[in-house]
């Protein structure tokens, strides 16, 4: 309904007349006369869908861009007039219907649609169509909307403001590269004379020439003012609510927070809003400290109403916690299976803690009230027929609301009472003062008074009545007026702890309910006394200070009465109770009337009495202590402290109140101070050693600890120092002494260096100079062998194999002195070793040495280490050779390479089932030249084993061995590096 700021040519339009479209514009013409009457039926389905607000937005704002493209396509087909008259569509169709039938129905169909379909001509300013429903908002006849210059009644009814932003929009629309169509939408409010003013949606499409200027605007408005009002009354039902209410979607992100919610979370609800729940809304276990879950994945979840089962405390965005309780329920809606959303209601618990006083009494004491006023409200059809009534009407009536819900007035049989409902269903208001006989049978009389007005549905037609019901009897009979009164303060009081109280100042009569009457010790259901015999029952101590309250609210001194005060039962003892009150006032402002409440606080007194001995314990501990004690607020002021702090910083209390925490110590450790208080608020406790500043006096070293605490639900830190003065002192001397100790630590190297360069140089001579004679015998004795065997003996031949074996043997020592020297000397390489390869290529070459043996391997797969590749190597050369070796005799010789756990270290293990060890002699198996076995039954140095344990010490590990004679053995070794162990399982 709105142009733009330019005007352009005259757009096509469609005229009236017999004369037939052509086939295109006929097909068209049929499918948007389809189009229409399923969209007036689907908006008709929809509206009588409950709860179906969200639907109808959806498919309103379908139907309406639904709507333009068809408008678009109908409407091009002709050329612009100069003067467009009022549009009128003629859609002639093949067969018995004719064009002009056609058109009648087609506009019937846009007649019938709640919002305006329009298409506007800028260069005339005015529309070249335009939906029938936009006379009733512009209050303009179609005729005069669609002559030249006819769009400036629309721009009349809207406000300047509204209208150059509706240019703005436009105008950017207008901006898009290309001639294609643009859609936009946007919001105004409309000045109607029909209704006032109004909130229109407009859903337009631009459509544009070649050159991208304007050339037509299709569109449909809407009139929204009923959802803008509906959601203008959730906001300011939000905002009046007294408790806490939060909105989540099905991924548990925070959709609303009234503003309750948000002072308790301490977050506004722009930045809250799109975030997850358990970002703002954390809640902790009040008993064990522990994190609870989020109430709306609970609700999502179980899709059912979830209470606090347990004490909770909100833990707000400054880390204030506060007891709370809560519930969370989800949102469902036909047809979804599946929760929409969630809705979490809580409460601040804090008032009603300190008080002794549960919210949730005083909550239902209210609704008692208000469920039990003495008006009754009834609402009646056009038959006479009782459709809603309040539960006071049925109690008036002696009866209840599902009696009274359908009954006939008819059965009244009072013309009187018919005449003035009959009266309110002719559009007349009534009014009826007299006696009453319930028709149910109830021989009382009542006194009513029935006051009656007619209720008219949307099209402003009578569809029945309202009538208001009051019971005079109690007017017209004092006793009656006693006994009603009396009901509603036993019916106040069952939903409450407190005692009930009502005070004629005029009389001086008070009366007392049974649940005070109870705290007294009397047994009965109400009282009736005066207000001096009350204050007999005070304690002479606290007379002057209850008539000073009560004389003050009287004269209006004081917003409401509110005293503490001890009170005597009928056994003499004192209870403490805290009495609330609130004086009804006279048109010149006296005191009528003051009704109020009491409850029992002693428990209360005893624990603040009990408190105060605490603090007194407390205060008396901390001024004896023999160390500084500080407390610092969230902000690092210093808010207490002992005598030792007065007496070791030589300052007064007052210019110790409220110190900076830096204040107290050097300036260049301030801010060493400053970062340690920060971070006790955060973690919880922080330490710093600090220099303690004294008035006129050298400083003072103190390692000062400091711990978070929640006083008054606010973080403070509480600080205690130690004196570091001796232990400074000693500190010195350990630095001499380390100092020293680091010399003679020098000493020691340079002297291992030493012997370390000597016993290679000697493993090198033992190299060199024993192996020349032992080459030197094992050449001789060759010689021996060859060229003179033949004149030797067999004892001679014997002793020289003999010769040539310890030769041999001497050599393999050597050497396998050498290996065990080099492998303590050599530097790690650590890298990734494959072990399980190692072993198989090491097996192979065991296999090759000694190809007849016949030896089954079984090789864990995935066996990896870090470690140094040449020195795994030689342990496990070593370890699978004893094996190979011990297990000769043996029938079916075995072995095993695998990782394991051993006595809760992880470790690699090679089993064998050859000859075994005796156990007792285990020690023994990694020592040089300890052998459990002789050459003749398995040839050796010695030597092999411990290389091997070497080895493994010096990559962090340890080797042992397990095993029983004849049994075979498992030889164990670790590399520590549990995280590097892998079996393949």
């Amino acid at each position: 309904m709105t142009p733009p700021r330019n005007h352009e040519p005259a757009l096509e339009q469609i005229e009236a007349g017999p004369a037939l479209l052509p086939m295109p514009a006929i097909r068209a013409a049929r499918i948007a006369c389809v189009y229409a009457l399923l969209a007036v039926t689907l908006i008709a389905g929809v509206e009588l869908l409950p709860a179906a607000e969200a639907l109808r937005h959806h498919l309103s704002t379908l139907l309406a861009g639904a709507t333009s493209v068809f408008l678009f396509v109908l409407l091009r087909r002709e050329p612009a007039k100069a003067h467009p008259a009022p549009a009128a569509i003629s859609l002639p169709l093949h067969g018995d219907v004719s064009g002009a039938e056609c058109e009648t129905r087609f506009r019937e169909v846009l007649d019938t649609v709640q919002h305006v379909q329009y298409r506007f001509n800028p260069e005339h300013e005015c529309y070249d169509y335009i939906s029938p429903r936009a006379e009733a908002w512009l209050g303009t006849s179609i005729e005069t909307l669609c002559a030249p210059g006819g769009w400036q009644h629309f721009s009349q009814r809207i406000s300047s403001e509204e209208l150059g932003r509706i240019w703005a929009r436009i105008g950017e629309a207008l901006k898009t590269p290309g001639c294609d169509p643009v859609e936009i939408s946007f919001e105004y409010q409309l000045d109607s004379d029909c209704s006032g003013p109004i909130w229109i949606r407009d859903q337009a499409t631009l459509l544009r020439r070649p050159d991208g200027s304007l050339k037509a605007v299709v569109g449909a408005a809407f009139d929204q003012t009923a959802e803008r009002t509906a959601r203008e009354n959730l906001r300011v039902t939000l905002r009046s609510m007294g408790e806490a209410v939060i909105a989540t979607d099905e991924q548990s992100r925070i959709t609303l927070m009234n503003p309750v919610a948000e002072a308790l979370t301490g977050w506004n609800e722009d930045e809250a809003r799109g975030q997850h729940l358990g970002a703002h809304f954390h809640i902790i276990d009040e008993e064990t400290g522990e994190a609870l879950e989020c109430p709306a994945a609970r609700a999502l979840r179980e899709r059912h109403k979830g209470t606090a089962s347990k004490p909770t405390l909100l833990v707000d965005r400054g880390g204030m916690r506060r007891p709370i309780t809560h519930s969370c329920a989800p949102i469902m809606l036909a047809p979804h299976e599946q929760p929409l959303g969630t809705v979490m209601v809580f409460r601040d618990q804090t008032e009603e803690r300190r008080d002794h006083q549960a919210v949730t009494s005083q909550q239902a004491r209210y609704r008692a009230l208000v469920e039990n006023s003495p008006v009754g409200i009834f609402h009646y059809t056009s038959d006479l027929l009782i459709s809603y009534c309040n539960s006071r009407l049925a109690e008036i009536i002696r009866s209840t609301p599902e009696q009274l819900a359908g009954m006939d007035l008819h059965s009244l049989g009072d013309e009187a009472i018919l005449s003035i409902l009959q009266q309110a269903l002719l559009g007349q208001r009534g009014a009826y003062d007299g006696p009453f006989v319930s028709p149910l049978g109830l021989d009382d009389v009542h006194i009513l008074s029935i006051r009656v007005a007619p209720d008219y549905d949307a099209a402003g037609k009578v569809c029945g009545g309202i009538g208001i019901v009051e019971d005079r009897t109690a007017y017209l009979e004092a006793e009656a007026q006693l006994r009603d009164s009396k009901e509603r303060y036993v019916l106040a009081q069952r939903g409450t702890n407190e005692g009930l109280w009502d005070w004629d100042p005029t009389t001086r009569y008070l009366y007392l309910s049974s649940r005070l009457l109870s705290l007294l010790g009397l047994d009965s259901d109400t009282l009736r006394t005066t207000g001096d015999e009350w204050l007999k029952l005070i304690h002479p101590d606290d007379r002057a200070h209850y008539r000073a309250d009560v004389i003050a609210h009287l004269r209006g001194e004081t917003d409401h009465f509110e005293s503490e005060y001890r009170v005597a039962d009928k056994d003499g003892k004192f209870h403490w109770v805290l009495a609330r009150g609130l004086a009804h006032r006279n048109q010149q402002g006296r005191a009528v009337r003051i009704v109020g409440s009491i409850g029992d606080i002693t428990a209360r007194k005893r624990a603040e009495e009990q408190l105060k001995a605490e603090r007194d314990f407390s205060h008396g501990l901390i001024e004896g202590l023999p160390a500084p004690f500080f407390l610092f607020d969230q902000r690092g002021r210093l808010v207490l402290w002992n005598r030792f702090v007065s007496e070791l910083t030589g300052l007064p209390d007052a210019q110790l109140l409220n110190a900076e925490a830096e204040s107290l110590v050097i300036p260049e450790q301030e801010p060493v101070m400053a970062h340690r208080i920060e971070s006790a608020l955060l973690t919880g406790e922080a330490s710093a050693e600090v220099m303690l500043r004294r008035n006129d006096k050298e400083p003072v070293p103190f390692l000062v600890v400091g711990r978070r605490v929640i006083l008054d639900g606010k973080p403070h830190i509480v600080g205690v120092g130690t004196d570091l003065t001796e232990r400074k002192f000693a500190e010195r001397a350990i630095k001499r002494l380390n100092t020293e100790l680091e010399r003679r630590v020098a000493e020691r190297t340079s002297q291992l260096s030493a012997a370390l360069n000597e016993l290679e140089s000697f493993s090198y001579s033992v190299s060199h100079d024993l192996r020349a004679p032992l080459r030197a015998i094992e050449g001789y004795s060759a010689i021996l062998g060859s060229d003179y065997g033949d004149k030797l003996d067999d004892e001679a031949k014997e002793l020289l194999r003999r010769v040539r074996a310890a030769v041999h043997r001497m050599g393999q020592l050597i050497d396998d002195l050498l290996t065990l020297s080099r492998v303590s000397r050599k530097e790690l390489e650590r890298r990734p070793v494959d072990l399980t390869l190692l072993a198989q290529v090491i097996c192979e070459e065991l296999r090759q040495q000694d190809p007849e043996r016949e030896v089954r391997v079984d090789i864990a797969p995935h066996l990896q280490v870090e470690g140094d590749p040449s020195l795994m190597r030689t342990v496990l050369e070593n370890l699978l050779g004893n094996a190979w070796k011990f297990t000769g005799r043996v029938e079916h010789p075995a072995i095993r390479f695998e990782a394991t756990r051993h006595e809760g270290v992880d470790a690699f293990v090679i089993r064998d089932n050859g000859a075994g060890f005796d156990m007792r002699y285990r020690e023994n198996l990694f020592r040089p030249f300890q052998r459990l076995h002789s050459d003749r039954e398995f040839p050796g140095t010695g030597i092999g084993l411990a290389t091997v344990a070497r080895i493994v010490r010096r990559h962090g590990g340890e080797v042992w061995a397990e095993g029983e004679v004849g049994q075979g053995a498992s030889l164990y070794f670790s590399i520590g590096q549990t995280a590097a162990l892998q079996n393949g399982n």
